[in-house]
């Protein structure tokens, strides 16, 4: 267990970002979060609120509002840091295509800037997120991390990118750094440009859902409480240096099955559009997790029946709360 250290989480406002904060807080480590509360969605600020509610000495945390790109952010921590939670990250697949350069300033530069951070002030470890996206479209499934790389967007380009900048600075400098590729993330605080937020949002009001393709597409939805366990369970494991993992649940449905799924536990009538796929979006997503099995002791908890009913339950409580 992570415990008493005094730990940094980039995008530490954002869904994973505030559950990882969420757990580490309550295990008595000190949090900087440093998070710029950018306008691709809103709600960060009330999901840090959320969870920083019963927490409210000072010695227990510090928010810093900055941009990762700009070097000058870093001085505004005032605490030596054992260990980095890299997870600031300009998401979207879709966003990318038509923003690729501010989505490679944002996402290879503040790894960058991240690393160096760490060499300077002697940091333990960094822990990187990553994405199941830098495969692109399989050519065997499950994916282990060797696979061949081929991103179909910029966004996944940008991520390859940051795991490449992981593996220089352990190999150059020494760094404990590992990279995790998060597979279709899920669950409470979700952010709302994500497909199982807005499905149910809709479905609560009765409004229509759009499917991008046939719905036949194939995803390894993971609850966020599973990928949070990995997360942690990279920055306790010393083996974890220098290595790449998958974090997945490794039982991938089809968006069909998904919708289906959530349709029986709204209650709500179905109201479906289909509209011509998107460019960027893989066919298949199906984690092969035996490595992080092995090496991180990972074994993902929540199935999808289980996080859907979760899921479900805060966004009704959410949406009563508008």
């Amino acid at each position: 267990m992570i415990k008493n250290k005094n730990v940094l989480v980039t995008g530490g406002a954002g869904f994973i970002g505030s559950h990882l904060v969420e757990d580490l807080l309550a295990a008595e480590n000190y949090i900087v979060v440093i998070d710029n509360f950018n306008d691709y969605y809103q709600g960060k600020k009330n999901n840090i609120k959320g969870v920083i509610h019963d927490y409210i000495e000072a010695k227990d945390y510090k928010i810093i509002e900055g941009d990762l790109t700009t070097k000058s952010t870093f001085d505004k921590i005032d605490h030596e840091i054992d260990l980095i939670f890299n997870l600031a990250s300009q998401p979207g697949v879709r966003f990318s295509i038509e923003n690729s350069s501010d989505v490679a300033k944002n996402n290879i530069v503040s790894t960058i800037n991240v690393l160096e951070y760490a060499v300077q002030n002697n940091i333990e470890k960094v822990i990187n997120a990553s994405s199941s996206s830098v495969y692109g479209n399989p050519i065997y499934t499950p994916l282990d991390e060797e696979h061949p790389k081929a991103p179909i967007s910029p966004y996944a380009v940008s991520k390859l990118c940051g795991e490449l900048y992981c593996d220089y600075y352990y190999r150059e400098y020494g760094l404990h750094t590992s990279s995790l590729r998060f597979y279709t993330v899920y669950g409470p605080r979700g952010r709302p440009d994500m497909a199982i937020r807005k499905f149910f949002n809709n479905m609560l009001q009765e409004k229509e859902i759009t499917i991008f393709g046939d719905g036949t597409q194939l995803r390894d939805y993971t609850y966020i409480s599973d990928i949070v366990n990995g997360i942690l369970l990279a920055g306790e494991k010393t083996e974890s240096a220098g290595e790449v993992f998958n974090l997945g649940y490794s039982s991938p449905i089809s968006v069909n099955e998904l919708v289906d799924k959530m349709y029986t536990i709204s209650g709500k009538p179905k109201k479906i559009k289909f509209i011509d796929k998107q460019k960027g979006d893989v066919e298949v997503t199906y984690s092969d997790t035996s490595k992080a099995n092995k090496i991180l002791n990972y074994y993902p908890q929540v199935n999808i029946d289980e996080g859907l009913k979760r899921t479900f339950e805060w966004q009704v409580h959410y949406n009563s709360s508008l």
